[in-house]
């Protein structure tokens, strides 16, 4: 420890790049802590929804949704959502937003708890990952 200053001096270069390797790899989770995003897996979503009766809410496009989707979800597009949020019943229930990667989602999320809804959660990795589940979809 007490050449610590001096390894930091000499070997800036190196001690730069873990920090930012560092930051690479943990910012993701940390900013997901800070920002409240609840992600579920496939597997979890579908027992969530069930058991509590919730919903799915698709904010990829009209036709991203067209071509497939997972059954009995609403598609609401992200540039609509603020708009039309209201044809969500009921603000209690829980909410899985969907989208094909997991990306759109996080600002669905923010949308939605602006709106007061108080059970908003990701579908972590989005449509992709409920293929690699091998879940059902409809088209």
């Amino acid at each position: 420890m007490e050449n610590l200053g001096e390894f930091i001096v000499n070997h800036w270069i190196l001690v730069t790049a873990f920090v930012v390797l560092a930051w690479l790899v943990f910012s993701d989770s940390i900013n997901r802590k800070l920002s409240g995003l609840q992600m579920l897996g496939p597997n979890q979503a579908v027992r969530l929804v069930n058991q509590h009766k919730g919903s799915f809410v698709d904010v990829r496009d009209k036709t991203e949704f067209d071509k497939e989707h997972i059954a009995d979800s609403i598609n609401l597009p992200l540039s609509e959502l603020a708009d039309k949020a209201d044809q969500l019943k009921n603000k209690a229930q829980p909410v899985v937003i969907v989208c094909a990667s997991g990306q759109r989602s996080r600002s669905a999320v923010k949308q939605l708890r602006r709106q007061g809804f108080e059970q908003v959660y990701v579908l972590s990795g989005g449509l992709h990952a409920w293929k690699e589940a091998k879940l059902p979809l409809f088209s």
